[in-house]
């Protein structure tokens, strides 16, 4: 809607366009700073995660009627994106994280966990198109004998063919003391 800025982090098929809506799923990152109508998204669903900050109000209208529902720091909340829907701040601005899904054509699933460090998350992706987002903290990443950073803000995406099996689990092992991670599985 041109009132905020938004990062892209991922979108499919390769090349399809935000503003023409001809994405099967998306995955993007918007800091929000003052109330504001979100934009309208009539072909998708979406989840919402506040990333930072302490939180949104927001007000969905279902045919005249107003329903208010407050979203919390690190708490997904799926929503359709073809309702009117306006945002309040709870106390100052937000970044957030939002995964959209074409209707009728594809799902996700959206969680966040928190993991102490020193710990290891481990995390099997169930869907065809898969996100870790390293919501605060860093991460060590262990997939077979491959090993890298995930570090706060960044993203891994893992692609399947076909469900892992059990010994192939991913560790996602928090570095920090307050280490917590956003999971999203797209099927499609």
């Amino acid at each position: 809607n041109g009132l905020g800025h938004t990062d892209e982090i991922a979108i499919f098929p390769e090349g399809a366009d935000l503003k023409t809506g001809n994405f099967l799923w998306r995955l993007s990152s918007a800091r929000i700073e003052r109330a504001s109508p979100f934009s309208a998204f009539p072909q998708h669903d979406r989840t919402l995660v506040v990333l930072t900050g302490e939180g949104v109000i927001l007000t969905h209208t279902f045919e005249g009627d107003e329903d208010q529902v407050e979203i919390l720091p690190l708490t997904p909340y799926e929503f359709p994106g073809d309702v009117p829907s306006r945002c309040e701040l709870i106390a100052g601005a937000i970044q957030d994280l939002s995964v959209f899904v074409r209707k009728a054509e594809a799902e996700a699933v959206t969680e966040t966990v928190n993991v102490p460090m020193g710990s290891a998350h481990a995390w099997m992706p169930a869907g065809r198109w898969n996100f870790a987002y390293a919501a605060t903290g860093d991460f060590e990443v262990v997939a077979g004998t491959e090993e890298l950073q995930l570090r706060a803000g960044e993203t891994l995406r893992i692609d399947l063919q076909a469900a892992l099996s059990e010994n192939e689990a991913i560790q996602l092992t928090g570095l920090g003391p307050n280490s917590q991670l956003v999971l999203v599985g797209i099927q499609g």
